[in-house]
């Protein structure tokens, strides 16, 4: 449609004039809601088209106060009433109101309220001129509602295009140690590591969103004072109403705490696997030394058997040595009875009696050797059968270490088994922990919230367009 100003109007003749405005009101009023009022807010008049949108008709409204399509606490305040004066005296209002429906639901109109003068330029009534905009309303709180409700939940910064910070809100600003006037206006690159910020893959990172690419990830961030912050966050551009990128916006959680936590556990799994791969060298090490301890108490056995056979060899001995004395001993007598024999002889039994006397000093000394045999042997069985004691002591000890290794051995096999078990339930828990903290599907919320942001966005100039001629032109006369 096109519009004419008043100078255009005036210049018509009358006939002209009437027609083209009889026109213009048709056509409002087939596209808008229309409703006209008294000066003091009274119903002259109302179209089809606002009565259909209020669920009123004509009688059940007119005469009636506007005060009755307001909800009954604003009806009453003092903006209220400021309202009416304010039209009174030929200003005008226009936005978006709330009103209340004959079933009492709540319809949103994007309206104007506009004065009305007579041919002499007096005030004599208020035309409203509205557009039911309760769904676009509906539908732009909800989605204000989702991204008030991830706000409270999720650090959220918005940047230009360039990487220049516009705001952020308070959970963001708190995760990084900043006021919002020290961010504003600056660099997304005062966040990042001064070695990543001048790398090609950072200037890559902003030409793919300034591009309308999103980003997800984990990333490493700097906090106020250098302090590294571990971060899980998608970065979603935000397009126009004709779909081209105009900013972007981050969201984003803080998971410093979870990562350092997961480092922490990934160092104590590495502790604990290297401390299981020393347990089990020290089990093939007690498994060595029990093999080498049963071979010793074998070998203590073999020489407990060994000694046991040197003692019994020398009882024997010493056995034979007390028999060589007795056959001395007898020697002896018999040399004695020969020598008794020979001097019975007289002269004839001399030479005999030598022979005696000579079997009589080897049988001596035979005796002596014999006890001197006998003494040595009889010490040496003492020493042995002390040996054999010590041995057999040494054997039992051996047993003893034995059955001490073997036990070791058992127990660095249980330490190895559980020291195993525990690094590799603690890897998986580790790989649990860095698998759910590397999800994008944290971050996909917020993003699918915002995709319902444009639209509603596009649907505002629809809604406001047809109001805009009527804002130009404020007062008409008829």
């Amino acid at each position: 449609m096109k519009w004419i100003t008043l100078s255009q109007l005036l210049r018509m003749d009358r006939g002209m004039q009437k027609a083209d405005m009889l026109g213009q009101i048709a056509a409002i009023h087939n596209a808008q809601a229309v409703i006209e009022f008294d000066l003091d807010g009274h119903v002259l008049a109302a179209n089809p088209n606002f009565l259909h949108t209020m669920g009123y008709a004509l009688d059940e409204i007119e005469g009636r106060h506007h005060r009755m399509f307001v909800d009954p606490a604003e009806g009453a305040s003092a903006g209220y009433a400021e309202f009416w004066s304010r039209l009174r005296q030929g200003g005008r209002d226009a936005g978006r109101y709330r009103r209340i429906r004959k079933d009492g639901s709540d319809v949103w109109l994007q309206a104007s309220y506009n004065p009305i003068l007579d041919r002499h330029g007096r005030l004599v009534k208020v035309v409203k001129y509205a557009v039911d905009i309760t769904e676009q309303q509906q539908r732009q709180a909800d989605v204000e509602g989702q991204l008030a409700a991830i706000s409270k939940v999720q650090a959220i910064i918005e940047f230009e295009l360039d990487g220049t910070i516009i705001r952020a809100n308070d959970l963001f600003l708190d995760a990084v140690g900043y006021r919002a006037d020290e961010i504003q206006g600056r660099h997304h690159s005062m966040f990042v590591p001064p070695e990543e910020a001048r790398g090609q893959a950072y200037k890559e990172f902003w030409r793919r969103l300034r591009n309308g690419k999103h980003d997800t990830g984990q990333y490493l961030r700097l906090g106020k004072g250098g302090r590294q912050v571990w971060i899980e966050a998608s970065y979603n551009p935000i397009f126009d109403a004709e779909g081209r990128p105009v900013k972007v916006v981050k969201y984003a959680t803080d998971i410093t705490r979870r990562f350092t936590a997961a480092q922490t556990l990934r160092v104590a799994v590495q502790g604990l696997t290297e401390n299981a791969e020393r347990a089990g060298q020290a089990n093939t090490l007690a498994q060595d030394a029990c093999r080498v301890a049963e071979q010793g108490g074998h070998t203590v056995q073999e020489v407990v058997q060994t000694m046991g056979g040197i003692t019994q060899s020398s009882r024997r001995i010493s056995e034979i040595i007390g028999v060589m004395d007795g056959i001395a001993f007898q020697t002896n007598i018999l040399a004695l009875n020969a020598a008794v024999e020979a001097a019975r002889a007289g002269p004839h039994g001399k030479g005999f009696a030598v022979v005696a006397s000579e079997v009589r000093s080897l049988a001596q000394n035979s005796a002596a050797a014999a006890k001197e045999i006998k003494d040595l042997i009889t010490s040496s069985v003492q020493q042995v059968e002390s040996g054999a004691r010590q041995v057999q002591s040494a054997g039992t000890t051996m047993d003893d270490i034995v059955a001490s290794s073997r036990r070791v051995t058992e127990i660095m096999a249980e330490v190895v088994e559980v020291s195993l078990a525990q690094s590799a339930r603690l890897g998986e828990v580790t790989e649990d922990i860095t698998q759910r903290a590397g999800e994008p599907a944290r971050t996909a919320p917020p993003t699918a919230a915002v995709r319902p942001v444009a639209p509603a966005l596009r649907a505002r100039p629809a809604a406001n367009g047809p109001l805009q001629p009527q804002a130009e032109r404020q007062y008409v006369r008829y």
